[in-house]
This record gives C-alpha cells, sequence and structure tokens, in this order.
C-alpha cells in the first residue's frame, strides 16, 4: 500500500477555506487602506492647516503609526494563534479592525475638537496596525495550514491578491462616491462613509468564520498531542536558530519587497496627483490596473510550486527596482503632458510586477520557513516587519526626502531602488529554496515512533514474558507478509475465549496497516481508529522501525499535570466524571477475573471481601501471572495489588489526578466506607478539559 503523505482535502473544503480565508483578508485590507488612500483627505480634517506640507506628513505619520505597530499585532495575535488557535485569532484581530475604522469615521474632525482629533486618529490608526499585524498573518497560517502540500504555493497565491484588491475596491469607493456626491463633499463629509462601510462588512465575515469554519488541521493536531506552546514569543527570540530565520524572512525577502509593494500600489497614485492628474483620475487608474493584473499573483504563487520560491522572489525583488528607474520617470513625463493611456500603461506595468514576489511564493516560503508550534507568531512577525516597516515606512520616507531635495522622482528612486538592492543581498547570500518542504514533516510518524518489541510466531505465553520482561504493553509480530499488534488485552480476550495460551501470536493478533514514517499524524490516528487498535506499527521501506502508542502520542500524561492546576480540576468530584464499578469477589480464580476484564472490556478490576476493597487487578497483572507460569484456576488475589491507594468518591478530580502521577497509574478507585463507588480513567478525567 502506498503511503499517505498529506491529509486528503475534499475540493468542495478546499474551496470553502479558500473563499473565507480569501475574503477575510481582502475585508482586513479594505479596512487598513481606506485610511491610505483618503490621507490627503484626513490631512485636512484631522490636523492643523498652517503648513499644507507638515499637514501632509502628519497624515502620513499617522499612516506609517499604523505600520510600525503591525510587528506588535502579530506578535499579539500570533500568541493568541500558537496557543488558542489560528481561526481564534483571525476573529479577534476582525472585531479590533473594526474598532478602529468605525472609529475614524465617526471621529469629529479638528474643527470641532481640536488637537483631541489629531490624538485620537493616531489611537485609531495604532488599534488598525495591531489588527492588520496579527490578521493578515493568522489567515496566511490558516489557509497554508489547509491545503494539499503540494499546490502551497497556489492556494496562498490567492491571499495576495486582497492587498492590491482591497486598494483597488477602497479606490473604486472614493471613486464612485467622489463622482456621485462630488469633490466637495467627498473632502467634507462623503469620505466617512467609507470607512463606516469597510468596518461594517468584515464584521460579516468575522462572524461567518467563527460560526461556521473549524481550526486548521496541523493546529488541531498539535492540541491533541498536547504540544502547543505556551509561550511562542519567548521561544521565537529564545533560539538562535529561530532569530536567523527571523531576520532572514524579514530582512532578506519580506523587507526587500516591502518598498516595492507600496511604491506600486500606494506610491504610484500620489505619484500621479503630484504631478497634476486628479484624486479621482488616479484612483480609478490604480483600481482598475490592480483589478486586471490581479492573476499575476496566483499565477506566480503556482509557478514556484513547479520551480521554486527563492528563483521567484529574488526575481521580485531585483526585476522590480531596477524597472522603477525608467517607469517612474516616463510616468512623470506622462503626468505632465496629460498622457493618460501612458499612465495606464505604466501602472499596468508596475501592478503587473508586483504580482511576482508579492504572491504564493512569498506565504508558501515562510510556512515552509517556520515549525508549527511558532508558526503564526514567526510568520505574522516576519511578514509585518518587512511590510510594517521597510513598506510601511515608505511614503513618510519619501515624502521627507523630498523635502530636503525638492524632486519627487529622485525621492522614489533613492529609497524605492536602493533600499530593496541592498536589503536583497542578504536572501542572495544566506537563503535558501523550501520548496519540498513539507509542513507535516515535524508531525509525521517517524518522529514519534518508540523502538517496538518485534517477535515472530511465537506462543502467547512466550508473548506474555517478553512482554513483563521489556516492560512493553504490546509487540509487533512479522507474520509472513503481513503485520499484526497483540498487546495485554489482546492476550485476554484471547484467554477470555477459551484459547489457550500455546496459541500462536500470529493466529490471536489484529491485522494492522503499517504507517509509513513520513505519514501525517492524523493519518495515524486514523489508521488507529479503523484498525481498532492502541498502537501501531511504523516502517520504513517496508521495514518496521518502530511503534506508536496512542497513550504516548495523545501525552495523557502531559495532560494530567496541565489539568491539575486548573480550576476546573478542584471544581469537579471523581464520583461526577467516573464510572460506576465492576467488581470481583476475592475468592475469584484468575480465568473468572480475565473473563470480566475481557467482556467488559476494562483495564483494572477491583476485588473485594463483604463489599469492601482489598485488591486491585489490572491487565498488566495478568500478564505478569502468565508470565511466571501461573495456572488460570489459581485464586486472583496471589496475583492483584493488595491495599491499593484510594481517593474518596467525593474528592475533587485534582486529589486524583495527584496519585494518578505519583503512582504512575492510569486508574484510580473512589471509595466510601472503604466500598468501591466509582472507578476512573486517564481517559474519563482529561474528558472533563
Amino acid at each position: 500500500m502506498e503511503p499517505k503523505l498529506d491529509i486528503e482535502f475534499k475540493g468542495k473544503e478546499i474551496a470553502r477555506t479558500v473563499g473565507i480565508a480569501w475574503a477575510g483578508a481582502l475585508l482586513e485590507w479594505v479596512d487598513f487602506y481606506t485610511y491610505a488612500l483618503l490621507a490627503g483627505i484626513v490631512a485636512h480634517v484631522f490636523f492643523p492647516e498652517w503648513d499644507p506640507i507638515a499637514q501632509l506628513l502628519a497624515s502620513f505619520g499617522a499612516l506609517a503609526l499604523g505600520f510600525l505597530f503591525r510587528p506588535l499585532g502579530a506578535l499579539i495575535f500570533g500568541r493568541i494563534g500558537d496557543i488558542y488557535g489560528r481561526k481564534v485569532a483571525f476573529v479577534a484581530a476582525a472585531f479590533t479592525m473594526l474598532a478602529g475604522t468605525l472609529g475614524i469615521g465617526i471621529l469629529p474632525g479638528y474643527a470641532q475638537i481640536g488637537i483631541l482629533a489629531s490624538v485620537l486618529v493616531f489611537v485609531l490608526r495604532i488599534i488598525q496596525g495591531l489588527a492588520l499585524g496579527g490578521g493578515f498573518g493568522a489567515t496566511i497560517v490558516y489557509l497554508g495550514e489547509s491545503i494539499p502540500e503540494k499546490r502551497r504555493g497556489f492556494f496562498t497565491g490567492f491571499l495576495f491578491t486582497t492587498a492590491p484588491l482591497g486598494i483597488a475596491i477602497v479606490a473604486a469607493m472614493i471613486s464612485i462616491i467622489g463622482s456621485y456626491f462630488g469633490a466637495d463633499a467627498l473632502n467634507e463629509w462623503a469620505w466617512r462613509i467609507v470607512f463606516i462601510l469597510s468596518g461594517l462588512i468584515v464584521t460579516i465575515v468575522a462572524l461567518i468564520m467563527h460560526f461556521f469554519y473549524k481550526e486548521t488541521p496541523v493546529f488541531t493536531m498539535l492540541k491533541t498531542i498536547r504540544k502547543t506552546t505556551s509561550a511562542p514569543i519567548r521561544e521565537l527570540f529564545s533560539d538562535p536558530k529561530a532569530r536567523f530565520l527571523v531576520l532572514l524572512a524579514w530582512i532578506g525577502v519580506i523587507g526587500a519587497h516591502g518598498p516595492i509593494w507600496y511604491t506600486n500600489q500606494l506610491i504610484s497614485k500620489y505619484y500621479m496627483t503630484w504631478h497634476g492628474v486628479s484624486e479621482v483620475t488616479a484612483s480609478t487608474i490604480l483600481s482598475i490596473c490592480t483589478l486586471l493584473s490581479a492573476w499575476a499573483y496566483i499565477v506566480f504563487g503556482a509557478l514556484s510550486d513547479k520551480i521554486g520560491r527563492r528563483k521567484i522572489l529574488l526575481f521580485g525583488i531585483y526585476g522590480n527596482a531596477l524597472a522603477f528607474i525608467p517607469v517612474f520617470w516616463f510616468m512623470r513625463e506622462a503626468a505632465l503632458a496629460g498622457n493618460l493611456p501612458m499612465l495606464w500603461i505604466l501602472t499596468y506595468t508596475l501592478t503587473f510586477l508586483n504580482g511576482i514576489g508579492y504572491s504564493g511564493a512569498m506565504s508558501a516560503y515562510l510556512l515552509e520557513l517556520f515549525p508549527a508550534r511558532i508558526r503564526l507568531t514567526a510568520t505574522a512577525f516576519t511578514y509585518n516587519l518587512g511590510y510594517g516597516i521597510t513598506g510601511g515606512l515608505t511614503p513618510l520616507i519619501i515624502t521627507a526626502i523630498y523635502r530636503y531635495i525638492g524632486d519627487w522622482y529622485y525621492s522614489v528612486i533613492s529609497w524605492s531602488v536602493v533600499a530593496p538592492i541592498v536589503m536583497g543581498l542578504f536572501f542572495v547570500l544566506k537563503g535558501w529554496e523550501t520548496l519540498g518542504t513539507r509542513i507535516w514533516e515535524e508531525l509525521s510518524a517517524g518522529k514519534f515512533a518508540k523502538q517496538a518489541l518485534i517477535v515472530n510466531n511465537i506462543s502467547l505465553r512466550e508473548l506474555a514474558k517478553k512482554l513483563a520482561e521489556n516492560g512493553y504493553r504490546s509487540a509487533v509480530a512479522v507474520c509472513g507478509s503481513s503485520v499484526k499488534v497483540i498487546g495485554e488485552k489482546t492476550i485476554l480476550r484471547a484467554l477470555a475465549k477459551g484459547i489457550d495460551l500455546d496459541a500462536k501470536v500470529c493466529d490471536v493478533g489484529i491485522d494492522v496497516r503499517c504507517c509509513d514514517v513520513r505519514e501525517p499524524l492524523p493519518i495515524v490516528l486514523e489508521t488507529m481508529e479503523a484498525y481498532n487498535v492502541r498502537d501501531v506499527p511504523v516502517c520504513s521501506n517496508g521495514r518496521i522501525v518502530g511503534y506508536i502508542d496512542a497513550r504516548e502520542l495523545l501525552a495523557e500524561t502531559v495532560g494530567l499535570r496541565a489539568l491539575a492546576g486548573k480550576k476546573i480540576a478542584e471544581r469537579y468530584r471523581l464520583k461526577d466524571i467516573a464510572k460506576k464499578p465492576i467488581t470481583i469477589k476475592s475468592n475469584a480464580t484468575l480465568a473468572e477475573a480475565i473473563r470480566v476484564m475481557a467482556e467488559n472490556n476494562i483495564g483494572i478490576l477491583p476485588i473485594v471481601n463483604n463489599g469492601k476493597l482489598v485488591a486491585v487487578f489490572s491487565e498488566r497483572d495478568a500478564v505478569r501471572a502468565i508470565a511466571n507460569g501461573a495456572s488460570l484456576e489459581d485464586n486472583v488475589m496471589n496475583y492483584a495489588t493488595k491495599n491499593p491507594k484510594v481517593v474518596r468518591s467525593s474528592d475533587p478530580v485534582k486529589v486524583a489526578i495527584e496519585l494518578m502521577l505519583n503512582l504512575n497509574v492510569r486508574h484510580v478507585i473512589g471509595v466510601e466506607n472503604d466500598r468501591p463507588r466509582c472507578v476512573a480513567s486517564v481517559r474519563d478525567i482529561l474528558q472533563i478539559i
């Protein structure tokens, strides 16, 4: 049987996931860039008018402030996403963005409340920056962990259409509202409509994701095996390897693309208006050209699935940077001459070139660079360092340069050409190709396999001896071309059915598929469920290299320790979550005890005398008895654990957990007046979480 190296995703499921992630990311960008494209108008409303250039700098300063706080937002919401889930992080970020956008839309201007208006705009931009810093990173990771491995660049490429399309939509809204109400109304009050509409729409998408979508398979598996981190920020900055990956992604990849993206999608519009093109015309050209070139973000993402991420990313950095030199020269001349056809051609050239590096190649590279435990924190942080710092500061830096040299063309070239070329050198020298990296690799069967007890077709009696001597609960039997698993429970069930101890393991064991070392853990758990076993063998090239025990995989001991520190463990009583005990009398035989355990599928059996607990008998006790040559007609008390440690049935669950951890046992018995009233397993207790 061919190994299953990826999770199976149905077409409708992929379409739904891509759709909601795309819509969520789009509306986050619409909210965020509403301010960016209305910065010139906002400058007149919220800042004093004594110096037009200072006013514009203040407005761009508020714009830049939102970008500067994006890395902090990435850490805040990244932490939420790595601890509580990718979906939770996105929904939280969406509602935070709602507060910032609506706030700006209804905020009174400088004429009404004076300097307080300027201060509050800065505060609301900080809120927007925090939200975007976490929100877009969350959608990248949410989608990237919910799609087939081999098409990561293609599907995540759809997300990169959202930023330019978000700008295009805002530009279109400005154009439509400006055309309908007129330029004067747009400047005075109609601009607020854009903010209010943008804020309300994102709420709908956030609610849909919250109520109708599930968590990513990768994060779900991390939670299942209790491998989520409680301190992703500390892990990110304390690990030297992680710190280097952050620097590589920030400076060499994202940082180098930052000035390019904002020059293509934002400065180009302002550049036209600075040279005499009206606000409405420039917005219309940019929005339509962006829409017409959106295909490039997806196509170059898909191409990176074939030829590699690194080639695409480097072409995006150096191809764009060098193209700025002639394109902005001709754009200035076209704008001054009123040559609209040339402006359309040049703007489309910029928006197309933007889709090379800023595509699925970039998201796939980030997803493949960072481990799952800190993936959202790392991806969001590096992305927002690059686009929030080197990218987001682009309008402010270019405007500041212009203030000194008085030439918009050289202001653009001195930053948007030089900065990417210099930063890209780090990627050239230190970066490597990630195509072929599987995000399931760290959560594959081979990473969790333990040394197996491998046996041939020996008898049940011999197997019991080997299990007892080596401390195993189960063994893997090689039976010709098939592989079988046989554990303590299987042996007891066979004896309960009257099968002799001299029977061969290949006649009693359970046929099970050997999981390939490369297979993701969800496939391993599916195998356990399909074959109704708690242990599965792990193979490499047809050879057994280990096995996976469900108890260890699910980290039940880790779960107990975590639960012991929660208030819920003190709130619940053992009798509230435990099962009614099945008991046996102290004069019963070993055979009778084994039969009762097998028929009731229980791992522990309280032994009573006159109704009072005197001992317990477990599956392991039974196997040890068999290994020592016990007769099935012997008295069960000869092999049971006498005077066992117990708790009261009315005790808090926390008391039971502490006993289980101290004794390293999987079951605990609750008593009242020395009479067994309930029995709880590790699984019973963990279900209250």
